[in-house]
């Protein structure tokens, strides 16, 4: 059977290995889904399998649920981390399913992600783009982030910061000592330092512009903070946020930070 194909999806890339009657399984031989999912972005990513959202449709038996998930950490509901460039094979098995026939579908729901489509044509499974159902993170994933998973976040925000001093010159500012505060895992605050260059405090105003770029380089936000001249004083730390964000923070591609009039 041709299932060769790959899908890349929200910095994942997935791609079924075997779709096929579990020989392994004796004495009750399931029908079972072998998916690879690798992360191909440049940071850690979370990543989990609903159990009961993922499900096959079979032509002559009618629907049946995912009925068991390999490594079993990956149907728990906060998932597990996939490193940067690395895959893990995932087994999906599905109870009463017994053989395939063209027309089938199985549906891999990725929780807080989406729900994707494989159909059955011929002997081959083609994944069905054009008919993914998108889902949002919800506030149990968020409430579940941890202290280290933060710290993680912070330290990898802080190396995709993009900054240029030579522009900072040009408005006699200095702009330095970046940092973010993590609420949850769409939500961040942005903060750094505005020092007048040299001492000297220009009366001119200026604003301090902040624009995140999401994992396929598009600007996904912009914030500004205006500030008189006569009211600076040589010295404030300004903050940004919180900002809510429509992906999680971990598939942020870049943070410009930067003067403008």
């Amino acid at each position: 059977m041709e299932i060769q194909k790959v899908l890349d999806f929200k910095g994942f890339r997935l791609e079924l290995l075997q779709a096929d009657i579990d020989k392994e399984d004796f004495p009750r031989e399931r029908f079972r889904a072998v998916l690879r999912i690798k992360n191909m972005s440049k940071t850690k990513k979370r990543i989990a399998i609903k159990e009961d959202g993922t499900k096959y449709i079979s032509r002559t038996s009618g629907l049946e649920y995912a009925y068991q998930i390999i490594p079993y950490q990956f149907a728990l509901s906060e998932g597990t981390f996939i490193n940067p460039d690395s895959f893990i094979d995932i087994k999906i098995r599905f109870n009463i399913v017994k053989e395939s026939h063209s027309g089938d579908r199985m549906e891999i729901e990725l929780r807080d992600l989406a729900i994707i489509p494989l159909v059955l044509s011929g002997n081959q499974w083609n994944w069905c783009t054009n008919e993914i159902e998108y889902i949002g993170r919800d506030s149990s994933l968020r409430q579940e982030m941890t202290h280290e998973e933060k710290k993680l976040l912070k330290k990898q925000l802080k190396s995709k910061i993009e900054h240029f001093e030579s522009i900072d010159e040009k408005f006699g500012l200095s702009l330095q000592n970046f940092s973010f505060e993590i609420v949850d895992w769409n939500t961040l605050q942005v903060f750094c330092e505005v020092l007048a260059l040299n001492g000297e405090i220009s009366e001119d105003d200026f604003n301090i512009e902040v624009a995140i770029y999401d994992i396929d380089n598009d600007i996904a936000c912009l914030k500004s903070i205006s500030k008189y001249g006569n009211d600076f004083k040589g010295f404030e730390v300004f903050g940004f946020g919180p900002i809510k964000l429509d992906f999680p923070i971990d598939e942020i591609s870049k943070i410009r930070i930067y003067p403008t009039r």
